[in-house]
């Protein structure tokens, strides 16, 4: 009894902290891709994906605690790489809508 509590109040507690995941964001671009959704719902979780990897937690983290630098450079690193797959998204979102406007 205490322990399927216990496990749903962590699969509760993971759920909400997904939210704030990037690649939780990139999974369900991915299914919208696949499943022919809108194109504004692409270009908003294009636009969320970039603004997680511009304030990714980590990496301000690592910033702000004066982590060595190669710590800082990976954080940095992939942070940037998900700004860039945001980016990514909502720009071919904006390219197909763009495309079907004028057909």
């Amino acid at each position: 009894m205490l322990g399927s509590r216990f496990i749903k109040v962590i699969t509760n507690i993971l759920t909400r902290l997904s939210k704030y995941c990037a690649y939780s964001h990139i999974y369900k671009v991915l299914y919208i891709l696949i499943r022919g959704g809108k194109l504004s719902d692409q270009t908003k979780m294009g636009r969320n994906i970039a603004l997680l990897g511009i304030f990714c937690p980590f990496f301000w983290f690592a910033l702000f605690t004066g982590a060595d630098s190669s710590t800082l450079v990976f954080h940095a690193s992939h942070s940037s790489i998900v700004f860039l797959i945001g980016v990514f998204i909502m720009w071919l979102s904006l390219k197909k809508r763009i495309t079907t406007d004028e057909q």
